[in-house]
């Protein structure tokens, strides 16, 4: 029995109020042969958006909200949920869906017993918690709605070749609940049970990007949860080690998580701190430790020996990014030491503190460990500037565009008064003009006021006016393969649309500076689409006409014959058919493409040998060359050879009555056949179950049922 668990835990994680919400509004979406559906019909509830909402919580290293009754969710959290609900149900997903639903058994079992048993272990062996949809409505006229839940961990049996794959479902929170899967052999030894609603139909896994920074209204100061384990005053304060007076994670928290660890719960305080902040000593002290232990939880740490109201006291910092000091060296309260980050055992850039006195005892710790809590000092926070020295606010207003530090002055030497995520509003003082030039200008600072009305100094070059428009300029770009539009300049920022490889980009402002940036790292350029949106993509996913992505040094070859595409989705057109012996250079990073190699539902982007660029299947694919021919004893025939329609028949995207449609014949319409092989595909014309590809007169190409074909006169 091979057992693997990550960090999620369903009680602590997963939220407590049931799935118990319906939406006012439909959501629908066009299909891609025509007609609409609304998600709301296929999907219960919020369940995706609180399972992704859940994870965000989850990698932020932030509680999760304790509400209980659906019914008292704060309004702003079921926004949230709601904006999430809907990243979580895009077309793609609604669309495998669809599919999953109309599967016979015998199909749903090969699917998941070959491809998604295989890649959600995987997923999870790697410590990722892993969404996924449960198919409840079938063929078989079960119309129950499907929902979202999230794999924690499995246990797996080889020997009777089942999986029991540990969750949180939204429908039931608070316990903890699972699915069985048994994959054993034939159709009639496959099944899928959930531990309280009983049979499945199917279960896939969705992608689940992180939303970066949760929103502000997510992340409020948790109050203390649990009163010091210290008897009377104590004996001596510290220095807080980073500018945030922020609590993750208090002492003690989380018992779920830390029991198999054999603590009681959290061993230290999770201080906020965005990665690159400064952290501090926390008193006067000798360092005897600042170095990076491979296999230590705290990954990159510094550990300083104090002596403090008569003890000996140990402060323990960890996951940083950057150790500034060094071993033996004297260190004094307040000194920079180093920078926070994630490394170790994290997930989220963060200080973790850990306390150890020598001579007291923590029931349940290691000898030592004490709540740094009660130990803080107790600062006045930082006062804000007098109203009534303020000048009067301008018309501008920006936002960040990173994580960035709100100063009490304008210099990078002044005291850091909050830590502003990246998207962070701010209204800027002074003379609307004046405050536009220094937009984006290094060394520059403005002068601005937070949402919550705290008055700080920012760093110019790291802000964007929100209200800017720039005109369309005459350069139009195109995406190398799929790519995000964002509502602003980086990855922290609203996902506005998912553009295609053939969608024309107008970048607005200078063309010359849009160029400067093409293709660089880090860049990001303002774009309009064709129907008008406006948004941010990243400068190295884009190119000009007639450009395409770098080649990754990867050549694959077809097992069989393979269409090439536009669009990476199996309802694009076809652009040309690769046979098994035509090297398709594969374009774009190689990590990635070889990442991707033999997925399911992953697709590559290829130049082929006949100067086509477009996507494949990439579980159609191999790195492997074929073997080379062997002479065949029946000749080609010669010329061209067509079929005529005997009917009115579809031309489809793939071999197969439920492939999508691509194009037609009418009844005694010719049909030009370009299949490889053509003496072979003469053998298939007028039989039932075979397939032809061609080209029809209009010069749509695609997959023609072979029994309602004859050969053309």
């Amino acid at each position: 029995m091979n057992s693997i668990r990550t960090q999620f835990n369903p009680t602590t994680h997963g939220f407590l109020f049931k799935n118990h919400f319906s939406l006012d509004f439909p959501i629908k979406f066009d299909l891609p042969l025509g007609g609409s559906i609304d998600a709301n019909a296929v999907l219960d509830g919020l369940s995706a958006g609180m399972c992704f909402t859940a994870l965000d919580y989850y990698h932020a290293v932030i509680n999760r909200p304790g509400q209980t009754d659906p019914d008292q969710v704060d309004a702003k959290l079921r926004v949230y949920l709601c904006e999430r609900h809907l990243d979580a149900i895009n077309i793609h997903n609604i669309l495998k869906m669809l599919d999953w639903m109309l599967l016979e058994k015998a199909a749903v079992a090969a699917r998941i017993s070959r491809y998604e048993i295989p890649k959600l272990r995987r997923a999870l062996d790697k410590g990722r918690p892993v969404p996924l949809i449960l198919v409840r409505a079938n063929r078989s006229g079960n119309t129950t709605p499907n929902h979202c839940v999230i794999a924690s961990g499995y246990d797996w049996d080889n020997h009777a070749q089942e999986c029991l794959i540990q969750i949180y479902d939204p429908n039931h929170p608070g316990i903890q609940t699972s699915i069985r899967v048994i994959l054993r052999g034939s159709e009639s030894g496959f099944s899928l049970t959930h531990s309280i609603d009983g049979a499945l139909a199917a279960l896939f896994s969705i992608p689940y990007r992180t939303q970066g920074m949760l929103p502000r209204l997510l992340r409020p100061f948790p109050p203390l949860p649990f009163a010091p384990e210290v008897e009377g005053v104590v004996s001596f304060k510290l220095h807080w080690p980073v500018d945030s007076r922020r609590v993750n994670q208090f002492f003690k928290e989380n018992p779920e998580t830390y029991k198999p660890f054999g603590l009681p719960g959290h061993e230290g305080l999770d201080l906020f701190a965005v990665s690159g902040a400064n952290i501090y000593a926390a008193a006067d002290g000798d360092v005897y430790q600042a170095n990076f232990p491979n296999t230590h939880p705290y990954g990159r740490q510094i550990r300083i020996k104090h002596t403090l109201g008569g003890k000996v006291v140990h402060s323990i910092y960890g996951h940083l990014s950057k150790i500034m000091v060094s071993q033996g060296q004297h260190v004094t309260a307040g000194t920079l030491i180093g920078l926070a980050d994630n490394t170790g055992n994290s997930f989220g850039s963060h200080l973790h503190l850990t306390l150890k006195i020598e001579g007291e005892k923590t029931l349940g710790y290691p000898a030592g460990i004490v709540d740094p809590w009660p130990y803080l000092k107790e600062e006045t926070p930082v006062k804000p500037e007098p109203v009534g020295s303020l000048p009067a606010l301008s018309e501008v207003k920006v936002f960040t565009i990173q994580d960035l530090n709100l100063r009490s002055g304008p210099s990078t030497n002044s005291q850091i008064l909050a830590a502003l995520p990246a998207g962070e509003s701010l209204q800027v003082f002074g003379e609307t003009e004046d405050v536009r030039e220094k937009i984006g200008v290094e060394g520059e600072w403005l002068h601005v006021q937070t949402a919550g009305n705290q008055v700080g100094h920012v760093a110019a070059w790291f802000v964007q006016d929100s209200e800017q428009v720039f005109p369309p300029s005459d350069l139009v770009l195109y995406p190398f393969d799929l790519v995000n539009l964002r509502s602003g300049a980086g990855t922290a920022f609203q996902l506005l649309a998912e553009l295609t490889m053939d969608e024309p980009l107008t970048v607005l402002g200078v063309a010359d500076l849009a160029l400067s940036k093409l293709g660089r790292q880090n860049e990001w350029l303002q774009v309009q689409t064709r129907q008008g949106l406006r948004g941010f993509v990243a400068a190295w996913l884009v190119h000009k006409t007639g450009q395409r992505a770098p080649a990754s040094g990867l050549v694959v070859y077809p097992f069989e014959m393979v269409n090439v595409r536009a669009r990476p989705a199996v309802d694009a057109n076809i652009l040309t058919v690769a046979t098994s012996s035509a090297a398709l250079t594969v374009l774009g990073e190689r990590n990635q493409t070889e990442m991707r190699l033999g997925q399911m539902d992953a697709w590559l982007n290829v130049h082929t040998p006949d100067n086509f660029t477009g996507y494949v299947a990439a579980w159609l694919v191999s790195t492997a060359a074929p073997a080379p021919p062997s002479p065949s004893p029946t000749p080609l025939e010669p010329g061209p050879l067509k079929a005529t329609a005997t009917a009115d028949v579809n031309m489809r995207a793939q071999p197969g009555s439920n492939s999508p449609r691509v194009s037609g014949l009418f009844n005694n319409e010719t049909m030009l056949i370009l299949e490889p092989d053509l003496a072979a595909a003469s053998t298939k014309i007028g039989k039932p179950d075979q397939w032809i590809y061609g080209e029809n007169p209009n010069g749509k190409r695609g997959w023609v049922a072979a029994q309602f074909l004859r050969k053309a006169s």
